[in-house]
């Protein structure tokens, strides 16, 4: 019988067995649509991402031969639309900025509660960015200092697409409100990154949101 075309596929790259074992049990009985892939190290685990083309990667950010940051990369790299979720018990504030710039899409610190990594891996999954409230509080103002540079060398659609992106909206949603193809959307991503000097899409995301709450009046001066 032929895979069913729908299944995607799901790395999880961490050194410690029980971390896997516990992870692969969340994801069997909550998100059955994934094909999963077990590496214990970044070799593997790039060895696994450049044949399957994962479409969700956790990983954790210290490994035996070289750290997330890298393994991130080189994951982004294979597959740029690879969805990564940071799974460590690593200081979030201490390493999820960096995590985040150099691609991840969420950052959970493991000794979180359980409902927190599906919770999680939900919101990566659907293409918007996790972060607890302290380190989106530390991000915040790591941009609050000019948040509002280049904004004005938005064209009136990007800055649509950029106030839809600050709100959460995922491609599709933005594409349905404004009446545009998701190909569109993605477009005036690139573009957008490029005026405001974002490095992925990522950054991209965190910044739009980190506007939003300036522009609204939520972030407090400290």
């Amino acid at each position: 019988m032929s895979a069913n075309p729908q299944t995607r596929d799901l790395l999880l790259v961490d050194d410690h067995p029980i971390i896997l074992v516990a992870v692969k049990a969340l994801v069997e009985s909550k998100m059955p649509g994934y094909r999963l892939h077990c590496a214990q190290c970044q070799a593997d685990a790039v060895e696994i991402a450049a044949t399957v083309k994962p479409a969700l990667a956790v990983v954790d950010m210290v490994l035996p031969d070289g750290d997330g940051l890298e393994l991130i990369r080189k994951l982004k790299d294979i597959n740029s639309t690879c969805k990564v979720l940071v799974f460590s018990m690593q200081s979030e504030l201490r390493y999820g900025p960096r995590a985040l710039k150099a691609g991840a899409s969420g950052y959970l610190m493991k000794g979180d509660r359980v409902s927190a990594l599906f919770e999680a891996l939900q919101m990566v999954e659907a293409g918007r960015i996790y972060c607890s409230p302290a380190l989106t509080e530390e991000m915040m103002r790591s941009w609050s200092k000019n948040p509002a540079a280049g904004i004005e060398t938005l064209s009136d659609r990007e800055f649509q697409v950029f106030r839809l992106m600050g709100e959460g909206r995922s491609t599709k949603e933005i594409s349905k409100l404004l009446e545009i193809s998701t190909k569109t959307v993605d477009s005036h991503r690139e573009n957008m990154k490029a005026k405001l000097g974002c490095s992925n899409s990522t950054e991209l995301l965190l910044q739009a949101r980190d506007w939003l709450g300036i522009a609204n009046g939520n972030i407090r001066d400290t």
